[in-house]
């Protein structure tokens, strides 16, 4: 693998360090303090630049996230919190909201606060804060590349009603800078349930500025959600400086599909670090998550811009189910969710992410 400006095989890495983690690895540990006390966590680092840490009693979501130091995610003020203090009303998910690179939003419902049958369901679901078990924490050499991953499971509940199992598994490599989220929901029970699932990606400065563009193929449709972002249809894909009383705006993309399957955006900086440029790429189905749901905040202290591919919308699960928008998975069904993150990392990479997305 190329490292450092030169390619390696695996012998040569190895005769060169005392042990492999001398240039990267995961590491398992808790935190012991605050709001996060006791938190299982793991970390994962390479050589490349990239570093993230997972969180295992938030579903394995991704709080920090970061590229030779520089910080690619947003974080928010509540930093990472433990489900204790999770309150699953109204709008009261956001206590806990710490942004980072994944937050997952389901798995049988997300959006705004409904009623569904008799069921209040506050935002965004609960399953970021239910735990994961079975987890593994590993590394391996693969045609000398070494690999390396985090996986386990997570459950949503409830007797009587929904009975899903998440699988997850997170992986990085040492040759390239690049996670992969991979996810298979399965219903392990006997009735029929909704299955609402939403990446929460969340991007901040540096990556994001005044001088960021997000970049969607030509062909993608837009929608605003809202009044304000409708008012603000021909900047969606451009950044302001920070304002005190800014207004959200979210917009829905239908993406064409390349001739893969897959959906592509970009969200690049030309101008970060004098012209040397910063951006990140995702890829993701559209068979499995056919929507990318955009959350633009560019207000003081929360300066973000939220890439979320889904499968639904984000009226409710009553309003989705009966635009017909919302997916049901079976007793036994499983169902695979892929996502693909890159880091482009020059301005020479990004240009030629520019020149594909006007091909």
């Amino acid at each position: 693998m190329k490292l450092f400006g030169k390619e390696y095989s695996e012998t040569e890495l190895l005769k060169k360090t005392g042990d492999i983690s001398q240039l990267g690895g995961v590491k398992q540990y808790e935190f012991s303090d605050g709001v996060a006390k006791n938190l299982r966590a793991v970390d994962l680092k390479s050589p490349n630049g990239i570093e993230m840490t997972v969180i295992l009693d938030r579903a394995m979501d991704i709080s920090s996230f970061t590229y030779k130091n520089i910080p690619i995610a947003w974080k928010s003020a509540s930093r990472e919190a433990s489900a204790i203090y999770y309150e699953s009303k109204g709008l009261e998910w956001l206590r806990t909201f710490f942004g980072g690179l994944l937050t997952t939003c389901g798995l049988t419902y997300f959006g705004s606060p409904t009623t569904d049958n008799g069921e209040e369901l506050g935002l965004h679901g609960r399953v970021t804060h239910l735990p994961a078990s079975n987890v593994l924490a590993d590394c391996k050499w693969e045609n000398d590349d070494y690999v390396m991953w985090v996986e386990g499971k997570v459950r949503e509940v409830k007797v009587l009603f929904e009975k899903l199992e998440l699988k997850r598994k997170i992986t990085t490599f040492m040759s390239r800078p690049a996670v992969i989220i991979e996810d298979t929901v399965e219903n392990i029970g006997f009735k029929k349930s909704p299955l609402m699932i939403l990446y929460h990606m969340n991007f901040g400065f540096p990556l994001l500025d005044s001088t960021t563009e997000l970049l969607l193929p030509k062909s993608t449709k837009t929608v605003p959600f809202s009044e304000e972002a409708k008012k603000n249809m021909d900047s969606f894909n451009k950044f302001c400086e920070p304002e005190d009383d800014f207004e959200e705006h979210v917009f829905y993309h239908e993406i064409k599909e390349d001739k893969d399957g897959n959906c592509n955006v970009a969200l690049v900086n030309k101008e970060f670090n004098n012209n040397e440029g910063l951006g990140i790429s995702i890829k993701f189905n559209k068979n499995s998550l056919p929507y990318l749901i955009q959350w633009k905040h560019a207000a003081s202290g929360e300066y973000v811009c939220g890439l979320e591919p889904a499968n639904s919308l984000l009226g409710g699960r009553n309003v989705e189910i009966k635009n017909k928008n919302v997916r049901f998975i079976n007793p036994g069904e499983k169902i695979d969710f892929k996502i693909e993150v890159n880091i482009l990392s020059s301005i020479k990479e990004i240009e030629d992410c520019i020149k594909w997305y006007n091909k």
